[in-house]
């Protein structure tokens, strides 16, 4: 006969396993877990937008205040495998001007961005959403370009100084993931320019990258049409 001593132990941790499966799933059957969002406003105006999750404003999650133009959130956590509608508010008016839904898929990263396709006043604009990579490569930086420079007049060339590539990109474009090996040098960068001014280039140095790390470089345009970028990370 087995010692009820020992079999009490066991009988215990089997129920807290149990207990813990339970938790984690919903009374459908589905798994319950986390999807990470960010936001970015590329459209210039002098309103602040609010975004909102199902009526629910995504500040109250992630703690920042309604964004301006050429600015961004951090990632915050939404439940996964949920419909949301997400749309964009006026700061002062409360009305939306936008809106999308999206299922964000269990573990994954997404960018949210906001902007236009021209900057005709009576343009609607609207918001494109992509899931981000966010997995590291120890040896390497990775970066994205993605093209959302509404006032810009053509499209926008991307290389290096050694012309290792070239890559082209018009509005709502973007590249795949690109690695930087020569990370930290000060001599070597990333160079942008419009196809139509070949003269005025716009640099990012290899210093602002680190190994293991994950960017997104998000090219927009001044109301004037002149060249602006972003350089955020992913991870």
């Amino acid at each position: 006969m087995k010692n009820p001593t020992f079999l009490f132990p066991k009988i215990f941790l089997l129920f807290f396993i149990a207990l813990v499966i339970s938790s984690c799933i919903k009374n459908d059957g589905s798994i319950i877990g986390d999807a990470k969002v960010r936001v970015f406003n590329t459209v210039i105006s002098d309103t602040t937008r609010n975004f909102y999750f199902n009526n629910a404003l995504f500040n109250s999650v992630s703690a920042v205040s309604a964004l301006a133009t050429s600015t961004n959130s951090s990632y915050f956590v939404v439940e996964a495998e949920k419909e949301y509608t997400i749309d964009s508010r006026n700061t002062i008016t409360g009305v939306s001007n936008s809106s999308s839904k999206e299922t964000f898929a269990l573990g994954k990263n997404y960018s949210i961005y906001y902007t236009k396709s021209d900057s005709l006043p009576t343009t609607k604009p609207k918001m494109f959403i992509y899931q981000d990579t966010v997995r590291q490569n120890l040896n390497v930086a990775q970066v994205m370009f993605i093209n959302y420079g509404y006032t810009l007049g053509s499209k926008v060339m991307i290389t290096d100084r050694t012309k290792s590539f070239t890559e082209t990109l018009g509005y709502g474009e973007k590249s795949g993931y690109r690695q930087i090996i020569e990370v930290g040098r000060s001599k070597t960068s990333l160079v942008l320019n419009l196809i139509d001014s070949t003269g005025v280039e716009d640099t990012i140095s290899y210093t602002n990258f680190a190994k293991g790390k994950v960017y997104t470089v998000i090219i927009e345009g001044a109301k004037n049409g002149k060249l602006k970028e972003r350089l955020v990370p992913n991870n």
